[in-house]
């Protein structure tokens, strides 16, 4: 099977193009990208695909790098393929964001590639990485210590946007093609030095053990990355399926997990639902490594309520009274400093508290003797207990107040530690307060200061909804 019919082959089998498509093309000028491009061009009528080309100078190599940049912008004229070229000082930016200059680059060139394809509206970004590429990445997380996940093949397809056609294809076909087809590509002399890690594994390692344990290597390890990758995809999709069944709540700032439901997974289920979750309200698990995950398992194991970690990216994992809750720290932090909330209600109408979508009426009902109330949102208060104004707010500093049937008083906050209620939500939960004090912690429990008894005569009759009350 020659190169084209590989390529062909590879896109047919993971319908990586669809016809009509615009397709944005990274061509650094090497064999690589030069051979995807030049494969491109030659389907480009049989799929009646737009071609696009972006090219980024890192401003690294001084006059060879403007050799790269005007050699991609004639070859492209040559094949009458629009082409965007690019210059970024990618040392200085790597060293503004922190991040090593191979980051720094891939970084710069994705946003480009996202740039020019909403520029013409393409939906396909083409990247040019092939067999050995997939065997260099294999080894390298290998050394790092990855898990079965970093160690499986590299996707021919990401998001239904970024594609690999060159997957199947080795270095070696692809230095042939070049030749075949005089196209000449650039070759960047850093590559041939092993002054990066991945230099070092393709030049020095790759080759020793090719000559010393195993010539076909890179096709061993081919192989053995794609059958991960099958095992990987089935445990994550029960790991998606575990982690629906044991959220008990989700919202944009926070993942929670029902404690003894996760508890009896297994120990591989486990780390992929932390990682599932964590996914859930950071969006992607960046600067995430197995460390961590194993930080945040050794924290459920302890079973020690209320503690909690840190991770990268404003994420906590806490332990709660019957759940893990995955949170955005910072999110929760900005939401909860803006949540103090007071409404002075009136007699006969209805209040709307907007922090929390909810309303409360208060009404006077006469002679009520008795009553037998089991709507934990409706209240019935003495209303000659009652001193000054009735308030409905969330909690303050210093607030106390006494359950009913209790003798003496408690803080709100050992009530609510008492009563299991998460950090989270005790700033969002409103008491009904007057003057002198709290009232009635709204769906949990009354004041014995207010409650009725034999002597009541008038009573007020308290109504709390979520959403629009109707009189």
């Amino acid at each position: 099977m020659d190169i084209m019919e590989k390529f062909l082959q590879t896109i047919q089998v993971n319908n990586l193009i669809e016809k009509g498509e615009g397709i944005v093309v990274g061509v650094s000028g090497g064999p690589d990208s030069v051979c995807l491009l030049h494969l491109l061009w030659r389907i480009r009528k049989d799929f009646n695909i737009d071609i696009y080309v972006v090219h980024l100078d890192h401003q690294f190599r001084g006059i060879e790098a403007q050799k790269d940049a005007r050699y991609v912008e004639k070859l492209c004229n040559t094949l009458g393929i629009k082409s965007f070229i690019f210059s970024y000082d990618v040392s200085k930016y790597s060293k503004e964001k922190g991040v090593t200059f191979e980051v720094a680059g891939r970084e710069l060139r994705y946003k480009l590639f996202d740039q020019i394809a909403k520029e013409t509206d393409s939906s396909k970004i083409a990247i040019a990485q092939n067999r050995n590429d997939q065997a260099e990445t294999v080894l390298m997380r290998l050394f790092r210590g990855s898990g079965l996940d970093g160690l499986t093949a590299i996707n021919y397809k990401r998001d239904n946007k970024i594609i690999r056609p060159l997957l199947d294809i080795t270095r070696k076909e692809i230095d042939e093609y070049c030749r075949e087809n005089d196209l000449k590509p650039r070759i960047d002399k850093t590559n041939l030095e092993s002054i990066y890690t991945r230099n070092k594994v393709r030049i020095e390692l790759i080759p020793y053990i090719e000559k010393n344990f195993n010539p076909c290597i890179i096709d061993v390890l081919w192989r053995s990355a794609n059958l991960l990758r099958d095992d990987s995809n089935y445990l994550n999709l029960l790991s998606e399926e575990k982690l629906r069944d044991i959220t008990i709540e989700k919202n944009s700032n926070k993942c929670s997990l029902d404690y003894k439901k996760f508890n009896r997974l297994d120990i591989a289920i486990k780390r992929r639902v932390i990682r599932g979750a964590i996914r859930e309200i950071k969006g992607d698990l960046k600067d995430l490594g197995l460390t961590h995950i194993e930080s945040v398992i050794e924290l459920i194991d302890k079973k020690n309520v209320g503690a909690k970690i840190d991770l990268p990216g404003h994420i906590t994992v806490e332990l709660g009274y019957n759940s893990i809750d995955v949170k955005n720290s910072k999110k929760l932090q900005d939401e909860n400093s803006t949540y103090d909330f007071e409404y002075e209600l009136n007699i006969g109408k209805i209040t709307y508290i907007r922090p929390l979508n909810a309303s409360i009426k208060a009404e006077i009902i006469d002679g009520l003797k008795s009553y037998n109330n089991r709507d934990r949102y409706v209240a019935f208060v003495d209303y000659n207990k009652v001193k000054g104004r009735l308030l409905i707010r969330n909690r303050r500093n210093g607030d106390r107040f006494k359950p009913i049937g209790m003798k003496g008083t408690k803080k709100i906050k050992d009530y609510f530690i008492d009563k299991k209620i998460s950090k989270d939500i005790r700033d969002k939960i409103p008491l009904l307060c007057d003057d002198k004090g709290i009232i009635w912690v709204i769906g949990y429990r009354m004041s014995e200061n207010y409650k009725i008894d034999k002597k009541t005569d008038k009573v007020i009759k308290l109504t709390y909804r979520e959403g629009c009350l109707e009189n």
